[in-house]
């Protein structure tokens, strides 16, 4: 009985205090979701597999693309960080892959689609920038037993091949090219510690957790390739090393930025 008369007495004073305070906006304190979306583009256009795009007077089709977004890091208006943790996505559009000549070397791969990360229980702030990384930390990398958040050698993201070094494939784009009556296949791939590459974007306006579900950044594809000439250069791995870093940079410094169909 006592329970119960504790329980009305503090609803009775709940209630008397918020007609008092009906005009004060209660800042929220509770943890929530937010999402973050990598909307893939080609230019201007939106990104699709089996489809031929005009990139650098080349016209290119692509099979895949795959790349890892990991160690993300929500930093608030007074430049306060939040890590979210175990944060190892994998980002991927892609056909049915044969993962031949990966780790995994037996099963087929299906079909799927993802441009977005939902974050959950993360604490309720005005957030004004996002800092992620393209790739694979070298603590993980390194040591390919190691677990976290969607780490895992048998989506095919990973090599044995690369320097006598078994690590994770940072990301991956590939499908075929046509140059007049000829059409070859090309394949775009980074990895190493080296090419583990950190970016951070600045949001135009600090973002309210509470109030809004997230923001969208643009992956444009024509830029991975900046600097590059892919009917020259159809392989780019780990045997080309200096045009794997250009890729790798082109990843962080010149391909993903704030979408303007943010709200």
């Amino acid at each position: 009985m006592k329970h119960i008369l504790s329980i009305a007495l503090f609803s009775l004073l709940f209630a008397s205090c918020s007609d008092d305070d009906s005009n004060e906006v209660i800042a929220p304190v509770a943890a929530g979701e937010f999402e973050l979306t990598l909307d893939t583009r080609v230019g201007s256009e939106d990104f699709a597999l089996n489809k031929d795009f005009s990139i650098g007077g080349q016209t290119l089709n692509f099979k895949k693309l795959r790349y890892w977004a990991s160690n993300v890091v929500l930093v608030d208006s007074k430049g306060a960080e939040y890590k979210v943790p175990d944060s190892y996505y994998l980002m991927e559009e892609v056909t049915d892959l044969n993962l031949s000549g990966t780790i995994n070397d037996s099963t087929l791969y299906p079909a799927k689609k993802r441009e977005t990360i939902k974050f959950r229980d993360i604490p309720a702030a005005e957030y004004k920038s996002i800092k992620f990384s393209i790739g694979v930390d070298a603590q993980h990398n390194d040591n390919l037993s190691l677990t976290g958040g969607e780490l895992s050698i048998a989506n095919g993201m990973s090599n044995i091949a690369w320097m006598w070094h078994s690590s994770y494939i940072f990301s991956s784009v590939g499908g075929t090219m046509k140059q007049g009556a000829t059409t070859k296949e090309f394949l775009a791939e980074t990895g190493l510690n080296a090419n583990y590459k950190t970016l951070t974007i600045d949001l135009p306006a600090a973002v309210n957790s509470a109030s809004t579900r997230g923001v969208t950044l643009n992956l444009d594809v024509t830029k991975i390739f900046d600097g590059i000439d892919v009917s020259q250069n159809p392989k780019i791995n780990a045997m080309t090393a200096a045009l794997m870093s250009t890729v790798a940079t082109n990843y962080a410094t010149k391909a993903i930025a704030f979408s303007k169909e943010n709200k």
